[in-house]
């Protein structure tokens, strides 16, 4: 398949646009993309290490007032023993740090010493063992350590020494986070910190307790913003989801909450990821949920013996939806550039093509030999300028030489019969006239100004002694003097123009006559081509209108109703109609040209 120029230029241009374009925006979108989702995983690390701060905080603080209540005891600065002391200084700890929601010690004889933070202030409850009986007393106090009241519990069942924290600190001996459970008395979830005590026999003397409430976590982890649809949870090492409420005193449980929950989406798709390996760093994933995709990190940390995990996730819309309702906006502008430079390229593709195509239809009509349309126009494009004037010049030496050829050949046919090369112009310039009449296209009007010359090259043929004799022709005579005209189509055969292909049909034809009468080939009416039957009239009118060796010129009256007498007999109706209308300018042509 062959392009024009146009359309190679037109589809380099617009390829050349369209991949550029394409090009410019993916890779912007991707780039702007890959850039917001760092930056998203980076609001994630920022976040949860903020998280994992604030977790830290809560614990440390409470691991730091029960190292120091260990050694204030080994100090002997306080001591169970002295109840009204240790009470005081757990009010001023719980005052120090609002975290703490208790604050327990249970010696090795089983004494008991509680101080709990409750909506009314703050309750003090004492369990002592007296001769093998268990005496429980609880008092209530306010907020400035007051009491409000006070009394004996008969059946109270605590046991201090079968709660998790005791159990770890014996277990551990150590200072020992317990996983998050339900408090005893609050039922609320939250940890403890247990502290083993040992005298200077390394005998275990008692063991400090410090709750702390993970509501308050909990809702500062809720509260804590990851874009528009973000969450951030906490997971502990059995898969309890420390930043949910617990429901039934209970905490929930990764695998008992809601199948829909995206945490569990979350969460699941870390595990398949990971292969149910240990977390062992931070690790990022997307999922998608109910056709939405989302970005999730997961980011373990140890505070103590803890091994929690923070978890978050975050609606890639939050981050990137900007980036494709923009990149829409990208699209929109793009497309109409893309158009505008489309339009543009094929402005530009005309603009390089037109002189080109011009050119090509030039070389289509000199290869016909018609050389008498206009040169093409000069163009700013130097190299395209420089072909098109030397094109130009070799059109115009081209026909020069091609027409003086051709009218050298008809001179060399009429000079015999004593006419001259103004005769030749004159058939011409009378076709033409007429041609201009009949509306002939452009074109054809040229074919049949310049072939009209050849309309009696077939006298070449003649003797002279018949060609050029001064009185009337005998029979046989007229029989040889009508053979020129197949003689002017045997010397014009097999044309390599257009101009010679119309030659030779008006030296074969142009004594045809309208009515079939003529010679050579009797062809009557349109069976006769146009141009011949043009070139007929003129012909004839040009003998009449000048000297021949057998007669004297006739006046142009004569001469014009000798020809109107003829049609539709010699001549076609239409052509002689067009005659008579240009007449004038015939007779006009005849004076300037004799």
């Amino acid at each position: 398949m062959k392009l024009s120029l146009k359309k190679l230029l037109i589809l380099s241009f617009s390829l050349v646009i369209v991949i550029s374009m394409t090009i410019i925006l993916l890779t912007t979108y991707y780039t702007t993309k890959t850039a917001l989702s760092q930056q998203s995983f980076k609001i994630m690390e920022n976040i949860s290490e903020f998280a994992i701060d604030k977790s830290k905080t809560y614990m440390n603080v409470a691991s730091d007032a029960s190292n120091l209540t260990k050694n204030l005891e080994k100090k002997d600065v306080i001591s169970i023993k002295n109840e009204t002391t240790l009470i005081n200084y757990f009010y001023e700890q719980m005052n120090i740090n609002q975290y703490f929601s208790a604050i327990y010690h249970i010696s090795s004889d089983d004494t008991f010493l509680m101080l709990l933070k409750n909506d009314k202030g703050y309750l003090e409850k004492s369990i002592k063992y007296i001769d093998n009986k268990k005496i429980v007393k609880i008092s209530q106090n306010d907020k400035f350590m007051n009491k409000i009241n006070e009394k004996i519990l008969r059946n109270d069942i605590y046991n201090p020494k079968k709660r998790p924290w005791y159990l770890n600190a014996i277990k551990n001996k150590k200072s020992t986070w317990t996983e998050p459970y339900i408090f005893y008395t609050s039922k609320k979830p939250g940890i403890t910190i247990s502290t083993p005590i040992f005298d200077e026999n390394n005998k275990l003397s008692g063991v400090i307790g410090i709750d702390i409430e993970i509501d308050k976590l909990a809702t500062f982890i809720n509260n804590l913003k990851l874009g528009e649809n973000g969450k951030v949870f906490l997971i502990n090492k059995s898969l309890k989801i420390i930043s949910l409420p617990s429901d039934n005193n209970t905490l929930k449980s990764i695998d008992t909450i809601d199948s829909n929950s995206l945490i569990k989406s979350a969460y699941n798709e870390l595990t398949r990821v990971n292969n149910n390996k240990t977390l062992e760093k931070e690790f990022f994933l997307s999922f998608t949920k109910n056709e939405e995709n989302y970005q999730a990190m997961f980011l373990p940390f140890r505070i103590g013996d803890l091994e929690w995990i923070v978890g978050m996730y975050v609606l890639e819309d939050d981050f990137l939806g900007l980036l494709k309702k923009s990149n829409n906006l990208n699209i929109f502008f793009i497309v109409i550039i893309t158009l505008i430079s489309l339009i543009i390229s094929i402005k530009i593709s005309k603009y390089i093509s037109s002189p080109i195509s011009k050119l090509r239809d030039m070389t289509e009509k000199i290869e016909l030999l018609n050389l008498d349309h206009s040169s093409v126009n000069p163009n700013p494009i130097k190299e395209i300028n420089e072909l098109i004037t030397s094109f130009n010049k070799m059109k115009v030496n081209l026909k020069e030489s091609y027409l003086d050829t051709l009218f050298r050949l008809a001179v060399a046919a009429e000079y015999k019969d004593n006419d001259t090369a103004e005769h030749i112009n004159r058939i011409g310039l009378y076709s033409e006239a007429i041609a201009k009449k009949l509306a002939l296209c452009e074109e054809d009007i040229y074919i049949l100004k310049y072939a009209s010359a050849m309309h009696d090259i077939g006298k070449l043929g003649i003797p002279d002694k018949i060609l050029l004799k001064p009185g009337k022709l005998d029979a046989q005579e007229r029989i040889i003097i009508q053979t020129h005209p197949e003689i002017g189509a045997a010397i014009l055969d097999n044309p390599t123009s257009e101009i010679m292909k119309a030659g030779r049909d008006i030296s074969l034809y142009h004594h045809e006559k309208w009515d079939g009468t003529g010679y050579p080939k009797g062809l009557k009416g349109e069976e006769i081509p146009i141009f011949a039957r043009i070139v007929s009239i003129v012909d004839v009118f040009d003998a009449l209108m000048s000297k021949r060796c057998y007669k004297e010129p006739f006046d142009e009256n004569k001469s014009k109703n000798i020809i109107l007498e003829g049609k539709g007999t010699f001549f076609e109706p239409k052509i002689v109609d067009a005659f008579e209308e240009c007449f004038d300018e015939l007779v006009s042509i005849s004076k300037l040209n004799s």
